[in-house]
């Protein structure tokens, strides 16, 4: 049977607004490619995130989070992440904000001053 409660999230990583700042989200899904999660969590993974021998795990204040297919993964400006359902997201978050051709905004060159 196929989870289909991200089905209204994008594919891969976006950004959002709560009342207070904006995150990146990342919505998990079975069999989601290993170059899309190195690439949202970035230098984080093996540190803040990694992978044990079924799953990924996102380390919050010294617990281990099993993320489950279905779930997000927050990453906020301050560098923590957690996780979250869909029902949690729709509570708390604005609609996703996604530009296709954006790399993200860890990953993002600063612009040359003028």
């Amino acid at each position: 049977m196929t989870d289909n409660t991200l089905a209204a999230f994008p594919q891969g990583e976006f950004a959002a607004f709560s009342t207070a700042q904006m995150a990146h989200f990342l919505p998990y899904r079975a069999g989601m490619s290993q170059q899309a999660i190195e690439e949202f969590f970035g230098a984080d993974l093996g540190t803040k995130a990694d992978f044990d021998s079924t799953h990924l795990i996102v380390f919050d204040h010294g617990r281990m989070l099993k993320v489950n297919p279905g779930e997000i993964v927050v990453k906020f400006p301050n560098g923590k992440y957690k996780v979250i359902t869909v029902d949690y997201y729709n509570k708390n978050f604005n609609e996703p904000i996604v530009v296709d051709d954006d790399p993200g905004v860890d990953r993002k060159q600063a612009a040359p001053s003028e």
